[in-house]
């Protein structure tokens, strides 16, 4: 890290930044998911329809990419690595919540591979124009 670079705008604080920046897309897009499209009780898969998970898994996705997409630009990293990181966390807290409830199967394989994807996409369309 140089001079002109303080620890403020480190890697490391661009993570947890992107973190915090994921996190709160997630639940203001899970919000506004539950105010369109009602709650179910998770106890009851048949109460809980596929618009409602869909919602969330956009929620899931989206939050990875905004996280990706800060934790890269806040770093000023000319790679994707800290939003990759910011992916990976955020994939850690939406399987701790499938394993919460049971989830459907197309809900999971599209959170574990599109989370990623997401977080990765958006972190290296920031990390190239950082670049330039």
């Amino acid at each position: 890290m140089g001079e002109s670079q303080s620890w403020v705008r480190s890697s490391v604080v661009g993570v947890v930044i992107g973190v915090l920046a994921g996190g709160l897309t997630v639940f203001l897009i899970e919000a506004l998911g539950h105010t369109l499209l009602g709650t179910g009780d998770p106890t009851d898969l048949t109460a809980i329809t596929t618009p409602m998970w869909a919602s969330v898994l956009v929620a899931w996705i989206l939050g990875s990419a905004v996280g990706g997409a800060v934790a890269t630009y806040w770093g000023r990293n000319p790679t994707a690595r800290a939003g990759g990181i910011v992916g990976v966390v955020l994939l850690a807290g939406a399987v701790a919540n499938m394993f919460a409830f049971p989830h459907p199967v197309w809900m999971v394989v599209g959170a574990v591979v599109l989370m990623p994807l997401a977080a990765l996409g958006a972190a290296r369309g920031v990390a190239s124009t950082e670049e330039a």
